[in-house]
């Protein structure tokens, strides 16, 4: 039984929409997996030629991915943890105590009286402070109940989804080879004019758009690092390190520097808050509009506004991973049009030649 060419085109579609409908929750895990397979691919097989057999190389480039991306993580919890101790200490202080009425509150206008008898009733009497905090957990223990069983779920899931990714970038370590044979052939197949285009422009825009990601994130961690040590921040190299980190997400920057400002602002630190927020806008604005812009598009010859609107429209879109997308569409629309542009030009030439060999 012979297929028409439209049923042999139009099948193996249905067959790629079937499929990434059966497997559309675990599609960010196969994505996730397969952009961190071609941008440490180089890496690997460096490895892989001074003698490391396939699945140690895949052991430790997954284990290295980990511990670079949990490494802040235990570091800011080992701050946090000693912060809580002494927020701890120093509460039961006051719980013992009582904590004194402060003198401004007298001066709250409308508000002072009912102001100083709730403050005197809860915090200025011992043991007021364990009691009113007693209170609001018991009335929010049912919402924190729901709010717990709705995290956890979550949370759940997105450790599976991330067990699934390692264990997928691991089998593409080891298999890579064999994987990237399938692909090309599946590629060769369906798309015959296109298919070596995409298969040149795809490592070198995810690996542009890595190299973008993580140089900016290495700037803007050292850079906000120093800007916190001028303004009188605690622990700036560890904020600023969490910073870098969190600038590999888009908004992370921003609400690191954010934050470190409202806490220099909580601290009676105006001037420096001020100081810090406005440094920090300035910066952001300059590395997110020329300078990562810059970087992705160099790869892959793409001109700036092209860079800049993949990227923004991919994040809009598609999130984190719309950071990968994005560029990469662009580079592929620049592509056919250079091809067309290049075509134009060949028949353009082959016309003239042939006007004049007529002549």
């Amino acid at each position: 039984m012979r297929y028409s060419p439209f049923a042999q085109s139009a099948l193996p579609l249905l067959f790629a929409a079937g499929l990434a409908f059966v497997l559309q929750h675990f599609l960010g895990s196969l994505a996730w997996a397969g952009l961190l397979a071609v941008i440490t691919w180089p890496l690997h097989e460096r490895l892989v030629r001074r003698g490391w057999p396939r699945p140690l190389s895949a052991v430790f480039l997954v284990l290295l991915l980990v511990a670079a991306f949990a490494g802040p993580g235990f570091l800011l919890l080992n701050a946090l943890s000693t912060e809580l101790a002494g927020v701890r200490s120093l509460l039961a202080h006051l719980n013992e105590t009582g904590v004194p009425v402060p003198a401004w509150l007298a001066d709250l206008p409308m508000v002072a009286e009912p102001a100083l008898k709730w403050w005197n009733e809860h915090l200025a009497q011992p043991g007021g402070i364990g009691l009113l905090m007693r209170s609001i957990v018991g009335d929010m223990m049912p919402h924190l109940t729901g709010a717990a069983r709705t995290w956890g779920s979550i949370i759940l899931a997105n450790a599976l989804y991330l067990f699934l990714a390692l264990l997928t970038l691991f089998m593409l370590y080891v298999h890579g080879p064999a994987a990237v044979r399938l692909v090309d052939r599946a590629g060769e197949r369906l798309l015959p004019a296109h298919y070596p285009m995409l298969r040149r422009v795809f490592p070198l825009s995810v690996r542009g758009t890595a190299l973008g990601l993580c140089s900016v994130a290495i700037l803007e961690g050292v850079v906000l690092g120093i800007a916190y040590g001028i303004a009188g921040a605690p622990a700036p190299a560890l904020l600023g390190t969490i910073t870098g980190y969190l600038a590999l997400v888009p908004g992370g920057a921003p609400l690191s520097f954010t934050v470190v400002s409202l806490l220099l602002l909580g601290q009676g630190h105006s001037g420096a808050a001020l100081g810090l927020f406005s440094w920090g806008a300035i910066e952001l604005f300059m590395v997110d509009k020329f300078i990562r812009p810059k970087l992705i598009g160099q790869r892959v010859n793409l001109p700036f506004l092209a860079v800049l609107f993949g990227l923004l429209g991919g994040v809009s879109t598609l999130g984190v991973i719309g950071l990968f997308v994005g560029p990469f569409m662009m580079a592929i629309l620049f592509g056919w049009l250079r091809a067309a542009r290049q075509d134009n030009t060949t028949d353009h030439t082959s016309h003239l030649l042939t006007d004049q060999q007529l002549s």
